[in-house]
């Protein structure tokens, strides 16, 4: 097994811990419960998406993510981990990507429920007049670093327990997804795998 196999499967195995892949279950029902019937709405409304079939297809590589939650995670992912918004324009967008592939990861080792409570959050998210209601954002591609912390402290001081859920549920899906990758491990003071334990791996 070589080292990058290695640390794939350390990166797999942190995903799938109980904590990120259910993501609480308690989170991701008060989740489906209070954005279901929002979600509902917005399909009955004509244009209040502005979101075609093909747009809520899975983006080429990725199984569960489509182009909304991509703009969505890739305007939160700098602001969630800090560390990402201090890289040069090209690490930046490198690690993002990456980071995208663990949320990817991570929302497809979810049960069909847990996915289905989890893509009423995100759908809700990508309609347009919700969104700017909801967070103050109307679009996640020309969103400022403001403009998304503003929406991350008023859904965590929100006393609707359905919003404070969904964002944790969107926090910690950026943080873990991050803070799993090597180039991050500094950040946090891991100095990354004893190497007697990584050499008895690869022996």
């Amino acid at each position: 097994m070589t080292e990058e196999r290695l640390i794939h499967h350390s990166n797999a195995a942190a995903l799938q811990a109980p904590g990120v892949t259910d993501l609480s279950r308690r989170n991701l029902l008060k989740v489906g419960f209070g954005f279901a019937t929002a979600t509902s709405c917005a399909a009955i409304l004509p244009g209040l998406s502005g979101c075609s079939s093909s747009d809520k297809l899975a983006v080429t590589g990725l199984k569960f993510l489509n182009a909304g939650d991509v703009a969505m995670f890739s305007a939160l992912i700098p602001v969630v981990a800090s560390d990402v918004a201090a890289l040069d324009p090209a690490q930046k967008k490198q690690t993002i990507n990456m980071v995208l592939n663990n949320i990817d990861a991570a929302c497809s080792a979810l049960v069909a429920h847990q996915q289905s409570e989890l893509r009423k959050l995100m759908d809700l998210l990508a309609v347009g007049l919700l969104r700017r209601f909801l967070t103050g954002v109307g679009d996640w591609h020309e969103a400022s670093q403001q403009d998304i912390e503003i929406f991350l402290a008023r859904w965590r001081s929100s006393r609707f327990a359905t919003l404070t859920a969904g964002v944790n549920v969107l926090m910690k899906l950026s943080a873990v997804a991050y803070y799993v990758l090597p180039q991050a491990w500094s950040a946090v003071g891991y100095p990354g795998p004893l190497k007697e334990v990584f050499d008895a791996a690869n022996s």
